[in-house]
């Protein structure tokens, strides 16, 4: 597997604060409803890895990413998640939502990709197509493990393991105009509980800061 360490690690990284989050919330104990998760990421390996080199393929610009955007809530459709499409007046931003209730919480999903930085799958640097965009921030690894995490939330939702509301939002345009600017201002992340994020980097750091105020 290429990219299992790329795109299943930070599917790990991120269930252990949604499942703690969540036990918390209604409880009960979370030590194996983090071993179902990580099940269900075993067993959707290699559907993330496979949707990853994909994203990686369409490398498509801010407010562009359409068949980006579509590959993701398809899946997340075929996934029994409600998926509302073209959120906050953009065509390529979405929200796919599972159970009912609290917690909740909501992950975020990123997939632009940035211009004249076209590159193979390969540590040398060689441009898949001169002159094309590419994913030189790792977006598409980040779009495809938190959707990962969503969806191993989601399985354990439908266990009755965890109760509550999973919700995958996917947020285009982040080099650049920032949709999540846009979908913040149309209300889309009031009513969450907890929201997190991760981004692909060289070293695996959890943040502790917040945005919520006093």
């Amino acid at each position: 597997m290429r990219y299992f360490h790329k795109v299943l690690l930070p599917v790990l990284v991120l269930l252990a604060p949604l499942a703690s989050f969540a036990a918390e919330k209604t409880k009960t104990p979370y030590l194996k409803e983090k071993e179902a998760a990580v099940a269900t990421i075993e067993r959707t390996g290699q559907d993330l890895i496979s949707l990853s080199d994909q994203v990686w393929r369409f490398a498509e610009t801010a407010l562009r990413e359409e068949k980006s955007s579509k590959l993701l809530a398809d899946y997340a459709e075929q996934q029994g998640f409600q998926v509302q499409r073209g959120v906050a007046g953009m065509p390529t931003a979405f929200i796919a939502t599972y159970g009912e209730g609290k917690p909740v919480i909501g992950i975020l999903g990123e997939y632009d990709a940035l211009p004249g930085i076209s590159q193979k799958a390969q540590p040398s640097q060689e441009p898949l197509e001169e002159g094309a965009a590419g994913h030189g921030c790792g977006h598409n690894l980040l779009g495809t493990a938190s959707m990962g995490a969503a969806v191993a939330i989601k399985d354990l939702i439908r266990a009755g393991k965890l109760k509550g509301t999973i919700r995958y939002y996917g947020t285009p345009a982040e080099e650049s105009v920032g949709g999540k600017v846009y979908m913040a201002r149309d209300g889309v992340f009031q009513d969450l509980d907890v929201c997190l994020a991760w981004h692909p980097g060289t070293e695996n750091t959890a943040d502790t800061e917040s945005s919520r105020r006093s």
